[in-house]
């Protein structure tokens, strides 16, 4: 009798051979953003991405999100070629959390009404108040309440009244309630006061792990970076430059890190790009 082996789950991202180059302020002048990147993230990983302004994270994130398409290369979400789809068109495979609350949540939208529009998957007009039904409400009050913040009571309230932390906290909730493939992270607890980016990304690390989400994280928090991922990513001039698992990353600490940093690369971080 022949017995088979358990299938491996499909990596959550693929990134193979993937550039992006600008235009500069000289006539001639060309920017590499991102050079000849490769990076693959696991179903259910969370994955800390750091690097001073201008080191091609942003730029990555950006291609992974379908808000800029590569020049060269392919990116693969659970297997599916998205290369060449827009950013509307990864809905459902990919979800995103911008860094400023405002661009996360339709102010002049309720809490339900945004769950619902999230759940629609399409910004089209459709009604509102009957796609917020009972089984909206009741995926919005389960997902709201992780947070303890008394979101899941307050339903019928306009997102514009919310303060930024609460904001954050209904954007986590709706991107990880649709279960994506990938969650993307852009710097979404650096507009927080440190008691709310502390409280919105520890219960951001719980959902996602209990989900099994994968999950990429952009931050200048080197701390956060070491504390709330399985795996480190540092990149420098378009390229990734360091790349630290679990194991390597037990026990680090920010110096060690910036020290690692500079003993590679001949160069140190500036303070923007370590904050405590």
């Amino acid at each position: 009798m022949s017995s088979t082996s358990p299938k491996h789950p499909l990596p959550a991202l693929e990134v193979k051979g993937c550039e992006k180059r600008f235009k500069g302020f000289g006539r001639n002048e060309i920017v590499t953003a991102a050079d000849h990147i490769d990076l693959t993230i696991e179903a259910g990983s969370i994955v800390a991405l750091v690097g001073s302004n201008g080191s091609g994270k942003s730029t990555l994130l950006s291609m992974i999100a379908g808000s800029q398409l590569p020049d060269a290369g392919r990116i693969l979400i659970c297997g599916e070629d998205v290369t060449d789809l827009p950013s509307w068109q990864r809905t459902g495979r990919v979800a995103l959390v911008r860094q400023n609350p405002e661009h996360n949540v339709f102010s002049a939208l309720t809490i339900a009404e945004n769950f619902a529009l999230a759940d629609s998957g399409q910004s089209r007009a459709f009604n509102l108040k009957r796609a917020a039904g009972s089984r909206v409400r009741e995926i919005a009050h389960r997902a709201l309440a992780q947070f303890s913040m008394g979101l899941e009571d307050r339903l019928d309230s306009l997102a514009g009244t919310l303060s930024g932390g609460q904001r954050q906290a209904v954007s986590v909730a709706m991107a990880t309630s649709r279960n994506p493939g990938l969650l993307l992270l852009d710097e979404h607890v650096s507009a927080l006061d440190p008691t709310r980016a502390r409280l919105v990304m520890e219960q951001t690390e719980a959902i996602v792990r209990a989900r099994k989400i994968a999950t990429l994280m952009v931050t200048h928090d080197m701390g956060h970076a070491i504390r709330h991922s399985d795996r480190l990513i540092l990149m420098h001039r378009g390229r990734i430059a360091m790349d630290l698992d679990q194991d390597q990353k037990d026990g680090l600490t920010v110096p060690d890190l910036l020290s690692r940093f500079e003993k590679l690369t001949g160069e140190t971080l500036p303070d923007s790009a370590v904050l405590a």
